[in-house]
């Protein structure tokens, strides 16, 4: 992390000279330290966080993917000639242990034309769908099944 609060300091400098990186040697080493004990600072795992970047860019792929899909859906509900909208709340439970993952799974639900979510306590998911068939699933969909991978 020292090396990463050098790198910054010599990019925002005006100009470079011995002084200045000797300047931003120090004052990385002081704000590295201040990290490591008043901030509880923990070194990074790099391994961990390649793959918390590769499960997130795979979980991008799949909500485009499901975003996708829900759009096509309810095109065709709003074009049709007869409109088969059946609205209403389901509730379900989810598996995800962490809030955070709840909370990325509630907004990628109100994210998903035809769903929103209405409220999120602790796991309970309450959400509004357009019909029934927006509704099947959710609670074990392929975005679930990614982000418990990502808690691991």
């Amino acid at each position: 992390m020292f090396l990463l609060y050098l790198f910054l300091w010599l990019v925002f400098v005006s100009h470079f000279s011995f002084e200045s990186a000797a300047a931003g040697a120090a004052i990385s080493i002081a704000v590295y330290i201040f990290t490591r004990k008043h901030m509880r600072y923990k070194s990074i795992d790099i391994r961990r966080l390649l793959r918390s970047i590769l499960y997130g860019l795979h979980y991008a792929v799949i909500l485009l993917y499901e975003i996708g899909i829900a759009n096509a859906a309810v095109f065709r509900i709003v074009f049709s000639r007869k409109i088969n909208v059946n609205p209403r709340l389901i509730y379900f439970r989810t598996a995800l242990r962490t809030t955070p993952t709840q909370v990325v799974l509630a907004n990628s639900i109100t994210l998903t034309p035809g769903t929103i979510t209405v409220a999120l306590n602790n796991g309970l998911f309450c959400v509004h769908c357009l019909n029934e068939k927006m509704a099947e699933g959710i609670e074990s969909s392929s975005m679930v099944r990614q982000l418990m991978k990502f808690e691991q």
